[in-house]
């Protein structure tokens, strides 16, 4: 039996309108399943965790955005059931569906859930007791999700289907007074030193922040994190780099370096802001790990 975790507010509403959709066509399939609305940031976690724990539910459909499917994941991981997972994509950012070209239309998702055709077991990458599906940053990004995250012109620009401009307001804000710090950067017991570091992104797909190319080698399932270092290079000329991302392009620029590895430890000078999957998470010293357990994807 499918059961569906619904965040109604999802790209200012767009949950709730996809929901509508998926509903009228469940009940003309004669579906059975069971749904759960949050209410509030978090609570997704908890609903996923009760339903495979009380409903018998066998499969989990995360309706929402990038923080609903990290939620809906962390709570599959806690209730201690494995399940496949499912997405139907309603936020503003939709880096996961992206990530694992799933559909974005809702009844073509919807479809290929109920087909029960295709599936994989993806990574899943553990910092400091949580779970990340997309991305871990720490140190300009992280700063960005949190100023992203706090911000009015968010909620406006979702709005307007334009929510990934927010990110991009943000960047520009963060970007005036961010100051840059040496780092000791730990992949899989090899040690970099790391002078002047903008940002660490540790990723399990490529795109991250709306569509974002920050790691464009990234594999979800190969047992390995991508890790992209931005260093030794000015704010300005940071700025007009800042383009070359969205198509991958940074991967030739001097200032940026990839690892990878199943390991990572980022320790810096000053404490930088962590996110996980756009959420603030922690400060460093961080870890993060490739989890042993992996999570079954509907595709």
């Amino acid at each position: 039996m499918l059961g569906f975790i619904v965040n109604p507010v999802a790209g200012n509403g767009r949950g709730a309108v996809v929901w509508k959709r998926l509903e009228t066509e469940l009940k003309r399939r004669g579906a059975v399943y069971r749904v759960r609305m949050t209410s509030k940031e978090g609570e997704a976690k908890k609903l996923a965790a009760e339903l495979l724990q009380k409903e018998e539910v066998t499969h989990i459909v995360a309706v929402g955005g990038d923080g609903t499917v990290s939620e809906v994941i962390n709570g599959i991981s806690e209730s201690g059931i494995c399940c496949p997972f499912g997405h139907v994509p309603a936020g503003s950012g939709n880096d996961f569906a992206r990530g694992h070209n799933l559909p974005s239309d809702a009844l073509q998702a919807l479809e290929r859930i109920l087909a029960a055709g295709k599936q994989k077991r993806i990574d899943l990458l553990r910092v400091n007791g949580q779970l990340a599906v997309n991305a871990v940053g720490a140190g300009f990004d992280g700063q960005v999700a949190k100023i992203t995250n706090e911000a009015g012109y968010k909620r406006w620009l979702n709005r307007v289907r334009l929510g990934t401009l927010s990110y991009v307001i943000s960047m520009l804000r963060v970007l005036v007074s961010y100051q840059p710090c040496r780092v000791m950067l730990t992949v899989d017991g090899k040690q970099e030193q790391l002078e002047n570091v903008w940002l660490i992104a540790v990723a399990n797909i490529p795109n991250y922040g709306g569509g974002m190319l920050i790691c464009p080698g990234a594999v979800p399932d190969d047992g390995l994190a991508e890790v992209c270092v931005v260093s030794g290079v000015s704010r300005w000329a940071l700025l007009r780099a800042f383009p070359l991302i969205y198509r991958g392009a940074h991967v030739r620029h001097p200032a940026v370096r990839f690892f990878r590895g199943r390991h990572i430890r980022i320790q810096a000078e000053n404490p930088l802001v962590v996110h996980a999957d756009g959420e603030v998470a922690d400060v460093t010293p961080v870890t993060v790990e490739v989890a042993r357990q992996r999570q079954v994807v509907s595709l």
